[in-house]
């Protein structure tokens, strides 16, 4: 995933395929998150309803995340 800074940008919506609600109809957001091991850097995105949600999400990660296991199909609701 290749992450580009587009600040300038802040002031429009994201993409309908970024945003969706939650249960309560509350909107969320895709942000990027990035970490390294060894010499490469990785990717992954999050969901979460603010930068500073996803900022704490992020530090909540920091803190406690572990694998639950391997994904091996997902069923929708």
């Amino acid at each position: 995933m290749t992450v580009i800074h587009i600040g300038h940008l802040f002031d429009t919506e994201p993409d309908t395929a970024f945003m969706r609600q939650d249960a309560a109809g509350r909107d969320l957001f895709s942000f990027a998150i990035e970490y390294r091991m060894g010499d490469a850097r990785w990717a992954a995105s999050i969901w979460a309803y603010s930068h500073e949600d996803a900022e704490a999400r992020v530090k909540a990660m920091k803190e406690t995340l572990a694998l639950c296991g391997q994904v091996y199909c997902e069923v929708p609701a």
